[in-house]
């Protein structure tokens, strides 16, 4: 998983992103001043990979994330072997080359369990052109997939700097140096999504509330949105109702006259729990097993009782039973 190009690749690499850092602070720095945060945030994301990596390859002996890095490999393999079936794969086409069986030896294999489910799949997807951008090389895939996170997570950070100004220290102490969201990143589905959710939020609030960059903004909210719904749609399930009623709370928060609140408000709860509805609805085919409760339940059932084998994880789980998780939902 790591060679000896990779002494000469990294510092090369690390050189270009941290230069272009630089030149992204500098352009914003001195109209918004947690830029300075900028460019400590990403030093502590790399180096917080790189212990992830270390963990995963000299402790464990290997895991997801190198399987996740094998899977982008065959995928871009294929993509040089035969374009056609390359495209196929990668983008999860109704072809009949989206199949296991346009791999060979010569692209290599992906795991057929997580190629046959979507779900897990799409992280080899989106790690396949972070493979081949990253020369081939795993630390640098590794480092990709992080930098790309960071860029969801920045722009979580400035957006809790706009909403509470003044508290710009104490902010990049709780979002960028929080210790577990700095050690857990690679290539993984956590990382992926970390980055989705916070870049949906930021753009959520551009587009519904503060409606700056509409366009762009919109671009991102649908397609971190896809990207969620195709990775963890059961994320979806917190982040709509959250961002309905965020959005309830702005719009009550603009009306002055208490008494036209007060007659708006039943108004604006049925408006908002439709469109929540609707929404759900509409994703509901795409959710797979969360699609509905009976089904969600029954996969928090099946995790559950994954989590409960010492064999992999000795006495670190915990135990929650179907009348249990029934009572909290």
């Amino acid at each position: 998983m790591i060679s000896i190009n990779d002494l000469i690749l990294v510092p090369i690499y690390l050189i270009f992103i941290f230069g272009f850092a630089r030149w992204i602070k500098s352009n914003n720095i001195e109209k918004y001043p947690e830029y300075r945060y900028f460019i400590k945030g990403l030093w502590f994301k790399i180096i917080g990979v790189s212990f992830f990596i270390s963990i995963y390859l000299f402790y464990y002996g290997g895991g997801d994330t190198v399987y996740y890095f094998l899977g982008a490999k065959a995928i871009a393999n294929l993509f040089f072997q035969n374009f056609s079936k390359g495209i196929a794969v990668l983008f999860n086409t109704n072809s009949y080359y989206n199949s296991f069986s346009s791999f060979n030896s010569g692209t290599g294999y992906p795991i057929l369990g997580w190629f046959n489910d979507k779900n897990t799949f799409l992280v080899c997807r989106l790690s396949a052109p972070l493979y081949l951008l990253g020369s081939k090389s795993f630390l640098i895939s590794s480092f990709l997939t992080a930098v790309v996170s960071y860029i969801g997570i920045w722009k979580f950070y400035r957006l809790i700097n706009i909403l509470y100004p003044g508290n710009v220290k104490a902010f990049a102490y709780l979002v960028l140096f929080m210790l577990s969201l700095i050690f857990w990143g690679g290539i993984m589905k956590d990382i992926f999504m970390l980055g989705a959710v916070c870049w949906f939020t930021y753009s959520f609030y551009n587009v519904f509330i503060l409606r700056k960059k509409v366009f762009w903004n919109g671009f991102f909210l649908v397609l971190n949105t896809l990207m969620i719904l195709n990775c963890k749609p059961y994320i979806l399930i917190c982040l709509i109702p959250g961002a309905l009623l965020w959005l309830n709370n702005f719009y009550l928060g603009n009306l002055k006259n208490n008494l036209i609140k007060i007659l708006v408000f039943p108004l604006l709860i049925v408006v908002f729990l439709s469109s929540g509805f609707f929404i759900f609805s509409s994703f509901s085919s795409s959710m797979g097993r969360y699609g509905s409760l009976e089904s969600a339940i029954e996969k928090a059932q099946i995790t559950q009782d994954d989590l409960l084998r010492k064999l992999s994880y000795g006495e670190n789980n915990y135990k929650l039973d179907r009348m249990g998780l029934l009572a909290d939902c």
